[in-house]
């Protein structure tokens, strides 16, 4: 039975883009110069077109404040592109303990081996995985329609405007940005796809183009990593909870699993292979509730490993899905507010539509995926106490299941930082708040309209 990949497809997108790095075994397995290069493509890839763009983008912020259809749109995309500068730094500061946590899903309680049962634990993982793959092409396809309609819009706007204006030359960049046509003290306005600050004049060829083509490539960096280490971060917990499912499955049916584990090895031990097994009551009660110690033991084990695993995802990820969270409840509602000052069906609108779409879907992964993980381990409580625990027959079966009742009431729950826990109910709260967020800002921009009339 070939191994699960739990998340070979996550993984090659963060090694192209340089967030997964040879660690050290793989350094001693691999030859010096390609370890080596790999972390000047690293450095070089992650410094010019990531952190270096971010910065850019936020010094550009002095020069939109002028004109306020810019400058939100300015701070929504400077504030997305630093959360994904935030990502990119957590990912290479903490890389050692998150490779750890997803090499736990293939070793020690969380390994599928051999033996009963492990038909439909392979089939459970495997449908997990089948799940996150989907995830990953829906948000991939979601993140690249932002990138695309971000592209477009500047060709949109420069084809659309009739707009002419005196060229002054200088050294800063303005949201309006022109390119010399016929007459010498006249241009056409033309924009980039992002406002960024550079020290040279962007309205003359060829450093427009060199300024397009550097921000695309930027964007074409930023946007697979923003999708992927988001999409990870569920993907783990969606094995979580796929873990505490199969605890659940296992407490449920433990006496059954250790009659016929005790079958298969009588079964070995004769090389018979002409009866099957009907009775329990075959094997002597002290094997069988021996067996099932062994049983409860493992799932006590388990249990910990699980619980230990969502804590540890906790401590790395909850600062960070805070800010996320906090950036999203003011970024959502910045592209309601352009979509009502955009022609609708043009490329603007389909770019804000589509960065609005992007930012709901990212905050309902991490929502939906920590509610199934609360959902599961609710099931591993029913599951203890609905087991045959009334026919064992020792005190230490009996104190082992009580020790995952006892754990399994208090429902493994995801927090944000310890301020909200990830839910459907959160999501839903974020939501309405940007809402309440847009009609404010809507209702101060008429207000500013109606003082300048």
């Amino acid at each position: 039975m070939p191994k699960p990949n739990y998340f070979s497809a996550h993984l090659t997108i963060l090694r192209i883009f340089g967030l997964w790095s040879y660690d050290d075994s793989e350094s001693r397995s691999s030859s010096s110069p390609k370890s080596f290069l790999y972390s000047v493509y690293q450095a070089t890839l992650l410094f010019t077109f990531a952190y270096l763009f971010t910065v850019l983008e936020i010094i550009e912020l002095r020069f939109s404040w002028a004109k306020f259809d810019d400058f939100i749109s300015n701070v929504c995309y400077a504030i997305v592109h630093t959360m994904a500068c935030l990502k990119i730094s957590l990912i290479l500061a903490r890389a050692s303990d998150i490779r750890k946590i997803i090499n736990s899903f293939e070793n020690g309680p969380f390994q599928i081996r051999p033996g009963e049962k492990t038909d439909e634990e392979y089939r459970l993982v495997s449908q997990r995985v089948r799940r996150t793959e989907k995830l990953l092409k829906i948000y991939f396809t979601i993140g690249t329609s932002v990138v695309i309609n971000g592209l477009l819009c500047p060709l949109y706007v420069s084809s659309d405007s009739t707009s002419r204006q005196t060229r002054v030359k200088n050294f800063t960049t303005e949201p309006d940005r022109g390119l010399i046509s016929g007459d010498d003290n006249e241009i056409v306005s033309r924009k980039l796809p992002y406002m960024s600050y550079f020290p040279f004049d962007v309205g003359a060829t060829p450093y427009y183009e060199l300024a397009y083509v550097y921000q695309g490539i930027s964007l074409m960096t930023l946007s697979p990593i923003i999708v992927t280490t988001d999409v990870l971060y569920g993907s783990i917990l969606l094995h979580i909870a796929t873990q505490l499912g199969i605890l659940a499955r296992t407490l449920i049916s433990v006496r059954s699993i250790g009659a016929n584990r005790l079958l298969r090895y009588d079964l070995y031990k004769s090389h018979g292979n002409g009866w099957k097994f009907d009775d329990g009551e075959i094997f002597s009660r002290k094997r069988l509730d021996v067996e099932i110690y062994r049983l409860l033991k493992n799932c006590v084990a388990h249990h910990r490993a699980i619980i230990s695993l969502a804590e540890n995802m906790e401590e790395i990820f909850s600062t960070l899905v805070l800010l996320q969270f906090l950036s999203n409840l003011v970024i959502m509602c910045f592209p309601l507010f352009q979509i009502t000052s955009v022609p609708v069906m043009s490329f603007p609108f389909f770019s804000m539509v589509s960065l609005m779409t992007a930012m709901m879907y990212q905050l309902f992964i991490f929502c939906n995926c920590g509610d199934e993980v609360t959902q599961q381990s609710l099931l591993v409580a029913d599951a203890a106490c609905f087991c045959d625990w009334y026919e064992f027959s020792s005190a230490k079966m009996r104190r082992a299941l009580l020790s995952i009742v006892q754990r399994s009431q208090r429902p493994l729950r995801l927090t944000v930082a310890k301020f909200a826990t990830l839910s459907r109910e959160t999501y839903l709260k974020v939501v309405q708040g940007s809402a309440s967020y847009f009609m404010f800002l809507r209702k101060m921009h008429r207000a500013d309209d109606d003082d300048e009339q």
